[in-house]
């Protein structure tokens, strides 16, 4: 129960001071908003069925790798984690 208040403390209370500003803004504004939030949870996911797919039966699983290969392997993936994202949010 604790990770659930974690995060909405994290996104929640931000997503409620940001929403009435969105609509007072108007509907083109909210649908725009709620369409980048789905782009963001669709890049998070193909994020996660791509390392799981082609690089975790590689890599392995982190847990196991020493310490500079643990921190080579996050920096990548956090890199592939990003280049999806961005891909997702801008270029969509």
């Amino acid at each position: 129960m604790s990770e659930v208040k974690k995060y909405f403390l994290r996104f929640g209370i931000a997503l409620l001071i940001a929403l009435p500003f969105l609509l007072i803004t108007g509907r083109e504004t909210l649908r725009i908003f709620l369409y980048k939030i789905t782009m963001c949870a669709v890049g998070v996911a193909l994020a996660e069925l791509i390392w799981a797919a082609f690089f975790k039966p590689v890599y392995g699983a982190t847990e196991n790798l020493d310490e500079v290969g643990r921190i080579s392997v996050l920096i990548f993936r956090g890199l592939l984690y990003i280049g999806i994202l961005l891909g997702l949010m801008l270029g969509l």
